[in-house]
């Protein structure tokens, strides 16, 4: 029994679209960060400007998943991403106020980065993906 359960998580593992994800950072974040110097206010700069482009990236993906899913599936996804969205406030949140000190910014900023980065690759995979059933077979299921 054991081992169908370890199977089974290896499975949706494997399956999950985020193990798809093939999507870095921009190339001007990187040049952004590298011309820093480790300045905290020029790293912050950085990240905002790159949430800005990967906000930007995933809220394209999403209304191109909602355009190509199912009635059905269309749905659980509006309400995915709006829960997604206050997780992901909930969680940063922590690290902006961690220890009091300005590397909370950087930190914060990382993990809304990080997040938003991995949503979107998501997203365009729902997109891709996501439609295979027509609607009757999808009603059927629910």
């Amino acid at each position: 029994m054991r081992h169908h359960i370890i199977a089974t998580a290896l499975l949706v593992a494997f399956c999950s679209p985020s193990v798809f994800a093939k999507s870095e950072y921009s190339a001007a974040y990187s040049a952004c960060t590298d011309k820093s110097g480790g300045n905290t206010s020029a790293l912050s700069d950085c990240s905002y400007a790159e949430l800005v482009k990967q906000n930007a990236r995933m809220d394209k993906a999403y209304k191109s998943a909602i355009t190509v899913l199912p009635v059905g599936k269309m749905r659980k996804l509006q309400e995915g991403q709006a829960l997604w969205v206050k997780f992901r406030k909930a969680d940063c949140s922590m690290y902006y106020s961690l220890t009091g000190g300005t590397m909370d910014l950087l930190e914060g900023a990382g993990c809304e980065l990080s997040m938003t980065l991995e949503r979107a690759d998501t997203l365009e995979w729902f997109a891709k993906n996501g439609a295979g059933k027509d609607e009757e077979a999808e009603s059927d299921a629910l």
